[in-house]
């Protein structure tokens, strides 16, 4: 017999692995197993909030997380209570989470807990970002992308005359519009 580099699998291990898939698939173990019955939607499939939950967990706990340089790594934490999702859960409605929504930590430097976290759109989260570019015109502060479609002048346009203009004069300046 030529000896394979990958090993042979008998007939029983193969039984093995199907009594386990078997257990793994019981519907009264997955009962049982059931904590709280809100990481489900009603067609069966994990909600939205639950899996922002797994996320914002992962992200501060796991260093194996591609984002956890940016959370964990930086000391960015869950509140202990948040460990429980009934509790963060509830919080959520609560505080106005709907699907269309997304987390948001007041504090950029602060932790994930009910005191600094507000539900917002992803257009706002987007300009939270610590690499946002945040220009200040006559007194008032808005990020690259907002005075961009404040001003109905196109985001690498504006850029572009900031750079080579400065701000007073880029977002004063008006856009010559080609008929």
């Amino acid at each position: 017999m030529s000896q394979s580099s990958t090993p042979e699998v008998s007939k029983q291990d193969l039984k093995s692995q199907d009594q386990i898939y078997q257990k793994r698939s019981r519907p009264d173990l997955a009962e049982r197993n059931r904590t709280h019955g809100l990481s489900r939607d009603q067609n069966g499939h994990r909600s939205r909030l639950y899996g922002l939950w797994i996320r914002m967990r992962q992200r501060c706990r796991d260093p194996n997380s591609s984002d956890y340089e940016r959370y964990g790594g930086r000391g960015i934490k869950v509140c202990s209570s948040w460990s429980d999702y009934k509790i963060f859960h509830d919080w959520a409605y609560t505080n106005g989470y709907n699907d269309k929504l997304t987390i948001d930590r007041i504090d950029n430097n602060a932790g994930y807990g009910p005191e600094n976290c507000q539900w917002i759109s992803c257009a706002q989260q987007a300009t939270n970002k610590r690499t946002s570019r945040r220009i200040t015109f006559r007194g008032e502060t808005r990020t690259l992308s907002q005075w961009s479609r404040h001003l109905n002048i196109q985001h690498s346009l504006l850029r572009y005359r900031i750079d080579a203009w400065g701000v007073e004069e880029a977002l004063a300046r008006p856009v010559r519009r080609l008929s």
